[in-house]
């Protein structure tokens, strides 16, 4: 609460307790007070602001804990309503309640009952804002505040805390605590609208209260609320400074169990109920399941009396609602004798399951599996359509009887317990309890093709196909390499049927042009006297003839067998056949590589080596270059070779006229490539000869290279 407003209430209280007898004195005081509120903020400018002296618990509580942490004054006029836990106590004036802590040094005295004042300042508290006693003074015997009687919804959200209150409820346990305090206690857990508390209750001797359980009380005393380091509310805890304010109101009334959880006009379901029946199985310390008349019943307890199966136990629990059926918790027992084995109902699912619930069942299903767990063994069953559980508590010798009976026919008994589920919270699965081996009979073996033999077989064929398929792999790869021998034979038929080609066109061409030379040459020579004209003519066609010849013989040359190709590869093969043809230091050439270098088909690299060749030959015979730049450029798609000189050029109009056989030849390279060659020539200005190859990435081997060194222009 900010300081203007807490000085305000400060002044106004401090007027009207002295207006009645002292008007004269309360207008001055009132006109003090206004100065002094007016006054207070420029004085606050130079001076740290004095905290107001608080009087009623009602302001202390009304603080946050940052505020309550700045040590507001206290000066509280009150009733101590407990003093416990010492030297700590509660005090309640005429607004409100209020937490104390006491002060150990000095200590004072603080009685239940006594009216008191005391000086302090306030404090954060563990829960809420508190009184840190500085100085407490005794009045005398004072009167407990009125007591207001609380529905136990407006108790549990822990607005209720250090207020003087009463609540109704049903003693669920009563016990004597002698740890917790320093004085022996009666420690009581109510139950109330739905939730709990507990009661703390000094006590001068030990009694006996057990007759208190499942009354209905009413307890007058302090609300206290119990929280942890973060300031959260985790529970409420009264505490009652005498036993006389607990009042037994009414005597729990014993009701039939076929009523159990069933509605009843003006009644409640928090009383206890007593049963009696067999005991069908025993979970030491945690739960009992007996049976009556066909139905079970879970009990939940903490006695862990040993029992046998088919003891007659009576049983006192509160009933509460389970997962599928009501239990009863918190429930004592005591045997009454022996009796008769329950006998157990035979299960049929096509019912509504909750009727089987804690009941003794058995049931034959087809194990599916056995695992072994931490808390036990569970056996996964199927019976019709439906798969469930049975599992039985470890250190059973389930593992030898059951360990190769997968699919075996069984019949189990145990205990069923329903689980339900959804919107309307349906049976939706179970399990059953198994209580010993002895409740697991195998009715048939599991029959000889099952699914472990199948993924045996299963297993089998499928390594009898890896070893085909294996197979198939290996004789694929042989006949895959004897269909390339195959191939380079075939190939290397190709070539040498290419090569008899040659050799008979060099004899049809190349022989016969020769032989009619010298026939020329003779008749000039005879002719040469008495005829000169025809010497003449006889000589200008024996010179024709030769050009021509020289044309067939350089391409029936080039169309064999290129050795460069076959111990390198192309750029090698191509700097090394083109610089011979650079007579001198007559031009300057540059061979550059770009990109990765890979093999291409033998014809491929053939025809771009005599393309390269014949180009730079052109440029040196004809073009008289001075220098002379042959670029390779790999890509993984294509190849291009251009050939670049700063020669005399010509017109590529003109370049296919009688006595350019090498533009011609090039051409009819680049077209057996399935390519265009490209000419950029002006006179005087160069020649540019370009030529692009697409290829694949097909492996290319050294044999198939070496095979198809020849032109393959056919």
């Amino acid at each position: 609460m900010p300081e203007s407003i807490l000085f305000r209430r400060t002044v106004r209280r401090t007027v009207r307790r002295y207006s009645r007898s002292h008007d004269t004195l309360a207008s001055a005081l009132q006109s003090a007070g206004i100065v002094a509120l007016f006054g207070c903020g420029a004085w606050a400018q130079t001076a740290p602001p004095t905290l107001p002296l608080l009087t009623r618990a009602e302001e202390v509580r009304q603080l946050t804990p940052e505020e309550a942490a700045r040590g507001y004054p206290v000066k509280i006029r009150g009733v101590i309503t407990d003093d416990v836990p010492s030297p700590d106590f509660f005090v309640q004036d005429a607004t409100a309640g209020i937490y104390v802590e006491g002060n150990a040094s000095p200590r004072f005295n603080h009685r239940w009952g006594d009216e008191i004042e005391v000086e302090g300042m306030t404090g954060p508290g563990k829960y809420a804002p508190v009184i840190r006693e500085q100085s407490t003074r005794v009045i005398g015997k004072g009167m407990l505040p009125a007591t207001h009687t609380y529905p136990f919804s407006e108790v549990a959200g822990g607005q209720q805390d250090s207020q003087w209150a009463a609540v109704r409820g049903i003693v669920r346990s009563a016990s004597i605590d002698r740890a917790s305090w320093r004085e022996t206690v009666l420690a009581l857990t109510v139950a109330s609208g739905g939730g709990r508390f507990t009661v703390r209750i000094p006590i001068a001797h030990d009694q006996d209260f057990s007759s208190w359980i499942d009354s209905e009380v009413l307890v007058e005393g302090v609300c206290g609320s119990l929280f942890n380091n973060q300031r959260q509310l985790i529970g409420v805890l009264f505490y009652v400074p005498d036993l006389r304010l607990i009042k037994v109101e009414a005597q729990a009334k014993e009701v039939p169990v076929s009523s159990l959880m069933r509605f009843t006009p003006g009644g409640t379901a928090q009383h206890r109920v007593r049963i009696r029946g067999v005991v069908t199985y025993q979970q030491h310390g945690r739960a009992l399941f007996l049976q009556d008349h066909g139905k079970g019943l879970r009990v939940l307890t903490q006695q862990d009396s040993a029992l046998a199966v088919g003891d007659v136990v009576d049983v006192i629990g509160f009933p509460a609602v389970g997962d599928s059926a009501p239990v009863l918790e918190d429930a004592v027992f005591h045997r009454i004798g022996a009796g008769a084995l329950a006998e157990a109902v035979k299960l049929d699912l096509s019912v509504p399951w909750e009727q089987y619930d804690g009941a003794l069942v058995t049931a034959d299903a087809t194990l599916l599996s056995l695992e072994t767990r931490p808390d036990g063994q569970h056996l996964l069953l199927q019976r019709d359509q439906f798969t469930f559980d049975a599992t039985l508590e470890p250190h059973s010798p389930l593992d030898m009887l059951l360990s190769s009976r997968v699919n075996s026919k069984l019949r189990v008994t145990g205990i069923c317990l329903v689980r339900n589920g959804g919107l309307w919270s349906t049976p939706q699965a179970f399990h059953i309890l198994l209580r010993s081996a002895k409740d697991i009979t195998v009715l048939g073996a599991p029959p000889w093709w099952n699914l472990r033999r199948a993924l045996w077989l299963l297993g089998i064929l499928s390594g009898i196909l890896l070893l085909v398929l294996a197979g198939m792999f290996v004789l694929g790869r042989k006949m895959r390499e004897q269909m390339i021998v195959i191939r380079q034979k075939l190939q290397h038929g190709a070539v040498l049927e290419e090569r008899n080609r040659i050799a008979r066109e060099l004899h049809d061409t190349l022989e016969q042009e020769l032989a009619g030379i010298t026939m020329q040459l003779d008749l000039a020579v005879d002719c040469f006297r008495q005829a000169p004209p025809v010497a003449f003519r006889a000589l200008d066609a024996a010179r024709n003839m030769s050009r021509h010849s020289m044309v067939e013989a350089r391409r029936s040359v080039w169309d064999l067998r290129c050795d460069l190709l076959e111990h390198g590869d192309l750029p090698t093969a191509l700097t090394q056949i083109v610089r011979p043809l650079i007579p001198g230091d007559e031009a300057k050439l540059d061979v550059n590589v770009s990109g990765t270098p890979v093999r291409l088909p033998g014809r491929v690299e053939m025809n771009l080596l005599r393309i390269g060749q014949e180009a730079v030959a052109n440029a040196i015979k004809h073009g008289h270059a001075s220098a002379i730049q042959i670029e390779l450029q790999y890509s993984p798609e294509k190849v291009i070779l251009q050939v670049r000189d700063d020669g005399c050029g010509f017109s590529p109009d003109h370049s296919s006229s009688a006595g350019h056989f090498g533009m011609l030849d090039m051409r009819e390279r680049a077209e057996s490539l399935g390519c265009h060659l490209r000419i950029d020539s002006t006179p005087g200005r160069g020649t540019l000869i370009a030529v692009e190859v697409r290829h694949d990435k097909e492996f290319i081997s050294d044999a198939e290279l070496k095979t198809h060194t020849h032109s393959g222009r056919g």
